[in-house]
């Protein structure tokens, strides 16, 4: 059975989807898909705060165990992150870059709307053994133009962390297209609240939920009290 999952990096709902993916996948019950979509195009880049209401509901979803996001936390648009994430499938880390970036919302606060912040993200996630403080000033203050197909230099730049332009859209146009295709996946299944489950067996129908009945299908797939977070996040402390 084939069974993709999307979510949004800004949604509360998603990250404890995330980490209900994590506890399945480590558990070797279902191999899943995970595809990132920009749900709300008209939040602000600066970011809504996280009504006590909304927080609260979410925590009243999540299993013992899970993290769930609180109240007043500030969650920016999540254009930039989509598109780091469909540029860390060239890089073959999408399952950690995922991980790097609900944590660096959820759980530090970071606003990865802001590209300087989101490429010390991704710099952490590609250079796991080297110090992100180590290059945070250069991150900073470089905006490396890079020679059009000049492999080693394009290479070095996204080693560095610059998988997403100024603009928050991805570098590459594989990245542009994944991001494209990622949305239209969504769309073609109804655009139905995220997360989304999609189960694909080949034979009947697809099976598709939204929101709270897609979380409640993950939960369904975990053995009784299975609730320990399976993936550690990729951005060292700190950062």
């Amino acid at each position: 059975m084939r069974i993709t999952v999307v979510g949004d990096f800004a949604d509360p709902l998603s990250y404890l989807a995330s980490q209900r993916v994590a506890q399945i996948r480590s558990l070797g019950l279902l191999d899943i898909e995970w595809l990132a979509v920009e749900a709300d195009r008209l939040r602000p880049m600066t970011g809504a705060g996280l009504s006590e209401a909304a927080a609260e509901r979410v925590s009243r979803l999540a299993l013992p165990g899970e993290a769930a996001p609180r109240a007043g936390l500030r969650v920016p648009n999540s254009r930039a992150a989509t598109a780091a994430y469909a540029e860390s499938f060239t890089e073959g880390v999408p399952d950690l870059m995922r991980v790097a970036l609900f944590d660096a919302l959820w759980v530090r606060g970071q606003n990865f709307a802001d590209v300087d912040v989101l490429r010390s993200i991704v710099f952490g996630v590609l250079n796991p053994d080297r110090p992100v403080d180590s290059i945070e000033r250069r991150l900073r203050a470089n905006r490396p133009v890079v020679p059009l197909g000049d492999a080693d230099l394009i290479a070095t730049s996204r080693r560095l962390g610059f998988l997403v332009s100024s603009g928050r859209g991805p570098l590459s146009l594989a990245g542009s297209r994944r991001v494209e295709a990622m949305r239209e996946f969504w769309q073609a299944h109804g655009g139905l609240p995220l997360p989304l489950v999609v189960a694909e067996d080949g034979v009947s129908a697809d099976r598709t939920r939204g929101g709270e009945d897609a979380l409640r299908w993950l939960a369904d797939r975990l053995p009784h009290g299975a609730s320990e977070a399976a993936e550690p996040s990729a951005v060292p402390a700190g950062v």
